[in-house]
């Protein structure tokens, strides 16, 4: 099947299917977090951080779900505005 053939994705036209926005500022001081270096995890990586109540940060430390690492990164789930 060549490319000509395959039909987009309604998917990809979809509004609720978007990227979820970042979360760029810590909410409580208003400081911006740093830029993330490690790449944005998957939906069910983000459910296990919940579960395990441990969780990486933007640069890959191991914190709490809604914690900061050293390094002032923030978790992935407080950087989605999961939590």
């Amino acid at each position: 099947m060549s490319q000509s053939q395959i039909s987009p994705s309604p998917a990809a036209d979809d509004p609720n299917d978007a990227l979820v926005p970042h979360v760029v500022e810590d909410p409580d001081t208003g400081l911006p977090w740093p830029d993330p270096t490690a790449p944005e995890p998957e939906f069910v990586t983000l459910a296990q951080f919940l579960f395990e109540a441990v969780a990486e940060t933007t640069d890959d430390c191991l914190v709490e779900p809604d914690g900061v690492c050293r390094h002032g990164h923030p978790s992935w789930l407080l950087r989605l505005g999961v939590i």
